[in-house]
């Protein structure tokens, strides 16, 4: 427990001996670029387990198909449909707003945890099923289940706010005036369009493919300029 106390004002002080400086790149939302890799996991002599990563990176508009070294967002999936989900479910945000997507991004704390198992266990009495309900508590014991939320409710109050200077996050978190927003092109905001209208038809985005052959809506590739960056915080040190 002493380490999550110590772990911010020792990386601080790391940073400061190094002289590392963070900064905060500002990429045009087309530009960012989404990607989902398969890792199997290597053992002597044999493959040992399989994985998938999710991830969002911004292009470095300087060497044309590479990424800004040590920029961007990595996660773990469970595995091709679970990426496009993510990945639907970033750009709905990012482009229709919070009201667009569902609140699944709160399964996490304890909270939620605890009433998650209480509409388990009541199913589970409704049909007197006793097997359903005793598997169902091995394997979140297996899992560590209920420890693995509150020490991601624990790191979210606690520890994640000491690693950013104070007041930074709320202050690089204000949204922009509307009028310095960036306005997608005509063929992002056709493809909007087409997702939209395949939602309310009931099509699901994990089964539609490439959807620029799809909806016959071809996006050029972005431009490639120098990008925008500010420092991590004025005053980190």
């Amino acid at each position: 427990m002493a380490f999550f106390f110590v772990y911010p004002p020792i990386y601080d002080a790391i940073c400061r001996l190094f002289k590392r400086e963070r900064r905060t790149v500002l990429v045009p939302w087309e530009d960012v670029v989404a990607v989902c890799g398969f890792n199997p996991s290597l053992g002597p002599g044999a493959i040992t387990g399989f994985g998938w990563n999710f991830a969002l990176l911004p292009p470095d508009p300087e060497r044309p198909g590479y990424t800004l070294p040590g920029a961007g967002i990595m996660v773990g999936v469970g595995g091709l449909p679970g990426a496009l989900a993510q990945w639907e479910y970033i750009r709905r945000f990012m482009e229709e707003g919070a009201e667009a997507i569902t609140p699944s991004a709160k399964e996490w704390g304890l909270e939620w945890y605890d009433a998650y198992v209480a509409r388990e266990k009541a199913a589970c009495e409704r049909t007197n099923d006793k097997a359903r309900w005793r598997r169902f508590r091995r394997k979140r014991l297996w899992e560590q289940a209920r420890f693995a939320h509150w020490y991601t409710e624990y790191r979210m109050k606690h520890v994640l706010p000491k690693a950013v200077p104070k007041g930074w996050l709320a202050e690089w978190s204000k949204p922009l005036p509307k009028a310095q927003w960036a306005k997608p092109s005509a063929a992002v905001t056709e493809l909007s369009e087409q997702l939209r209208a395949a939602y309310q038809r009931g099509e699901k985005f994990t089964e539609m493919g490439d959807i620029e052959k799809r909806f016959g809506v071809e996006v050029a590739p972005p431009a490639q300029s120098a990008y925008r960056s500010l420092p991590f915080a004025a005053n980190l040190y």
